[in-house]
């Protein structure tokens, strides 16, 4: 696992970023080896109990599939259940097979 910060983290989807979502989350001209976005679900444990919060979480990507654990760009609120956090990230896919998860997303962008 690459990411060591996370106890419960599911990678979801790999997807090479559009035009101008690679200018606003990957910063592509500093950086030509991210070009992909990595979308994944990750779990907070709820105190001392057995039950989890999740978010969705993207991190910068290559196209293998190696990321940058240590700076998601994006991250969501929290949703008390795997399914809506599951559903959440369909929607961002959507948004990123449209190249337009910048406009979406920008307020809610990690920098």
């Amino acid at each position: 696992m690459q990411n060591n910060l996370y106890r419960e983290f599911y990678q979801k989807s790999l997807m090479p970023a559009g035009l101008s979502d690679k200018q606003a989350f990957l910063d592509i001209q500093n950086d030509m080896l991210h070009t992909h976005l990595l979308i994944g679900l990750q779990g907070h444990q709820k105190g001392d109990s057995e039950y989890f919060n999740w978010n969705v979480t993207i991190y910068k990507s290559d196209s293998s599939g190696i990321y940058d654990a240590g700076k998601p760009v994006y991250a969501s609120t929290l949703f008390d259940r795997f399914d809506d956090a599951v559903e959440a990230a369909r929607n961002i896919e959507k948004e990123i097979l449209s190249d337009q998860l910048h406009t979406m997303r920008k307020q809610e962008k990690i920098s």
